[in-house]
Parts: structure tokens; C-alpha cells; sequence
């Protein structure tokens, strides 16, 4: 070795212990600038974290929510399936009721139909009763006159009355069976005839009418008897008709207070997603601020860049871009990087792109959001590379990394679908296409 080579060699090697020397003083007590800058880093970080675990117990929360919807919607299916059950249960009584209503209507109207009858029945025996009356009436007239002819015979002596007397049954026995209505007109002994004979009648139809009204009133206690059946046979099925009523009253208060119930939890899942949501927004606004934070530590910091070819990140073998560098439909938003993935990446070794110091090796994260654990390198001249969603990471701020060194482990940590590395390059702050500087292998 020449000794101008040595030389060189203790140069490079005190350039580098310089760079090392500075670069930890920026990340501690360098200045009093370098630590604003730290420490504001710290902050931000502490806030991240704060708002990281805040969206753990988020998460947990609405896993909650979600097991307390599924289960009140369950709930909800069974007491609906209930309500359906007892509004048919509820409209069979109904419907029993209304018929049984009609039956009873229909007992009412016959029985006011009997009362009616028996009434018609009852007036005419009063009316033929005044007919038989006013019969008697005439035929006790007639026998006075009668009487007055047999007296006036008597008188005379025209017959012997005594023994035709002892013979006959009553009066009218009397003027059939004896000779002496041949003195009396053909016309008297007509009308006395017609006039037994319409009392006979009468008194035929008022016994056929009792007998009609015995038939009638029996038919009534009969029509009541059904009557009172049917009126408690309707009030059981009120009894019924009543619980059937209660009974689905319920499985509505029920189903509508699930119902409630699950709006409220769909409300409180929908605001926690909301807050979620703008959480991401605040870390990725805190985000920014740590990029604006290492920019600024970038430009004070003395890593000279390095000329040469950046590497591929990964084994040779991963060769699978999952998404590109730039808008992402997906996302609906712009992808900063490109995602490297492939059989078997996980666990795999990520190499430092180019070397430079370790300005970010974030080791804690919260699952689902952001890059997870990851490592950030300063290449100098605002050039860095960030490398996502480790498994583990092997280095510390400050360090001094060579190209090619093994930075950390391929994983899916922070907000992934899977085992991928994440990789980014910036200048300034700013991301740029990382096609632009390796190529796939």
C-alpha cells in the first residue's frame, strides 16, 4: 500500500468519524438548533404514540360494537321472527272473535225473531179470546130468548117439558134432541149451530196457539242457552285475543328497542370511525412534521452523499411490485413508494440502498396505520430512503450504515395486508419515483 492511498484511507476514515461524531450531536446535544429539533421530534413521536393508542382502544371498542351489533341483530331476527308469530297468532283471535260476534248476532236475531212470534201468537189468543167472548155474549142472548119461547110453550102447554128437560144434556141438547124447534125458525136453529160451531173452532186455534207458543218458548231457552254459550266462548277468546295482544305489544317494544339500540351502536361505531379517521389525519399531519423535522436536520446535517448506484432493498429474488409509486385507486390517494413482495419475503433481509446515517429507526407501532416499525437513512445532499413495515430493525439513530448492510427484517407491521417492504426515496423531504434510482433485479 502506497503510503498517498494510506493517506486517503485515514481521511475517509476521519471523514467518517467526523460524520458519525456530528450526527450524533444533532440527535443529542450537538447545538442548541439540533436539539429543538430533537426533542420536537420526541414530542411528536409521543403524540403519534398517544394517538396510536387511542386508536387501539378504538379498535377495540368498535370490535366490541361489532359483536354488540351482530348480537343485537341476531336478537332483533329472533323477536321478529316472534312478532311475525304473534300478529298471526293475534289475527286468528281477531278473527274468531268477529265470527263468534257474528254467531252471537245471529242467536239475537233469532231469539228477537221467536219474541216476535210469540208475541203475534199472543195477541191473536187475545184476539180470539175477545171472539169466543163476544160469542158467549150472543149465545147467552139467544138462550134468554130461547128461554122465552120454551116458557111461552110451557105456557101454553104445547109439550111436556119436564120429561124432555130431564132427558137432555144442556139447552142446546134440548132443542136438538126434542121436536120443539119445530116451533122455533128454521133460520134460529141455524145461527144457534154456526154459532156453537165457531166457538168450538176457536177454542181449537187458541190450543193450537199455546201449543205454538210452548214450541216457541222452548226454541228461545234453547236460542238463549246457545246464545250464552256462544257469549262465553267469545269472551274465553277475549281472554286470548287480549294475551295475543299483550304478547305481540311486546315483541314490538322488543324489536324497535333493538332497533334503537343498533342505531345507537351504528352512531357510536360511525363516530369512532370518524374520530379514527381524523386521528389518521393527525398522525399524518405529525408525520409531515417529523419529515419537516428531518429535512431540517438533513440540511444540518455533514453526511456527504455518496456517489455510485443505489441497490435493490432486497434479496434478488423479490422482484414482485404490489403498487407502484403514485396514485393509487385503492388508497384514492397518492402512493409515496413502491411495494416490494414476493413467496417467502418475510423475515428476509433489508439492505441499506445506499449508505449514510440512521436519522429514524422506529421500533414500536400500532397495527393498521402507518409504516409500522421502520427505518429512515440520510444519504446526504437531502437524499434518504425510508424503509416500511418491518419485522424487526437491526440498527439505532445515529448509526453509521455501508451500502449493503443489513438494516432490519422484511414483516407486515402498521397498516398491511401482508409481508412486503415498503420502500421510499426522498429529496428533501419530498418523495420521488424509486425507479428513478434502482432497478428491478
Amino acid at each position: 500500500m502506497t503510503k498517498k492511498s494510506l493517506v486517503k484511507i485515514i481521511k475517509k476514515t476521519t471523514a467518517v468519524a467526523i460524520i458519525f461524531a456530528v450526527c450524533c450531536g444533532i440527535l443529542t446535544t450537538a447545538s442548541p438548533d439540533t436539539e429543538i429539533y430533537a426533542t420536537s421530534i420526541k414530542d411528536l413521536e409521543e403524540k403519534i404514540a398517544e394517538i396510536e393508542e387511542r386508536n387501539e382502544q378504538i379498535d377495540s371498542e368498535i370490535s366490541s360494537i361489532d359483536a354488540d351489533i351482530s348480537e343485537s341483530k341476531e336478537k332483533q331476527d329472533l323477536v321478529y321472527e316472534k312478532l311475525v308469530a304473534s300478529k298471526d297468532q293475534l289475527d286468528y283471535y281477531n278473527n274468531l272473535v268477529y265470527y263468534k260476534e257474528l254467531e252471537i248476532s245471529e242467536k239475537e236475531a233469532e231469539i228477537a225473531e221467536l219474541d216476535a212470534k210469540i208475541a203475534a201468537k199472543e195477541e191473536e189468543i187475545q184476539l180470539k179470546t175477545q171472539k169466543i167472548n163476544q160469542l158467549d155474549k150472543e149465545n147467552e142472548e139467544n138462550l134468554k130468548k130461547f128461554g122465552q119461547i120454551v116458557r111461552a110453550m110451557y105456557i101454553s102447554g104445547e109439550v111436556d117439558l119436564v120429561s124432555v128437560l130431564a132427558e137432555s144434556s144442556d139447552f142446546y141438547d134440548l132443542m136438538v134432541r126434542t121436536k120443539l124447534l119445530a116451533n122455533i125458525s128454521e133460520q134460529n136453529e141455524q145461527f144457534m149451530k154456526a154459532l156453537q160451531k165457531s166457538v168450538d173452532e176457536l177454542e181449537d186455534m187458541i190450543a193450537e196457539l199455546e201449543e205454538d207458543i210452548e214450541q216457541l218458548n222452548i226454541d228461545k231457552s234453547t236460542s238463549t242457552a246457545e246464545k250464552v254459550t256462544l257469549e262465553n266462548e267469545k269472551a274465553e277468546l277475549e281472554v286470548d285475543q287480549t294475551k295475543a295482544q299483550q304478547l305481540s305489544d311486546s315483541y314490538s317494544y322488543d324489536y324497535y328497542t333493538y332497533s334503537a339500540l343498533i342505531s345507537d351502536f351504528e352512531e357510536r361505531q360511525e363516530s369512532l370511525e370518524n374520530e379514527r379517521a381524523a386521528n389518521a389525519d393527525e398522525v399524518a399531519k405529525y408525520e409531515q412534521q417529523i419529515a419537516e423535522e428531518i429535512r431540517k436536520l438533513q440540511q444540518g446535517s455533514s453526511q456527504s452523499y455518496l456517489e455510485g448506484d443505489w441497490i435493490w432493498p432486497v434479496e434478488d429474488r423479490f422482484t414482485m411490485i404490489t403498487t407502484y409509486f403514485g396514485y393509487d385507486s385503492w388508497r384514492n390517494g397518492n402512493h409515496s413508494g413502491i411495494d416490494i413482495s414476493g413467496g417467502g419475503i418475510n423475515g428476509t433481509n433489508i439492505y441499506a440502498s445506499k449508505g449514510g446515517t440512521v436519522i429514524k429507526a422506529k421500533t414500536s407501532y400500532t397495527p393498521g396505520y402507518s409504516y409500522g416499525k421502520y427505518v429512515v437513512i440520510d444519504h446526504g445532499d437531502g437524499y434518504s430512503t425510508l424503509y416500511g413495515h418491518c419485522s424487526e430493525v437491526y440498527v439505532t439513530e445515529g448509526q453509521q450504515v455501508n451500502q449493503y448492510d443489513v438494516i432490519a427484517a422484511v414483516g407486515s407491521t402498521g397498516w398491511s395486508t401482508g409481508p412486503h417492504l415498503h420502500f421510499e426515496v426522498r429529496i428533501n423531504g419530498t418523495a420521488q419515483n424509486p425507479f428513478d434510482y434502482v432497478q428491478i433485479p
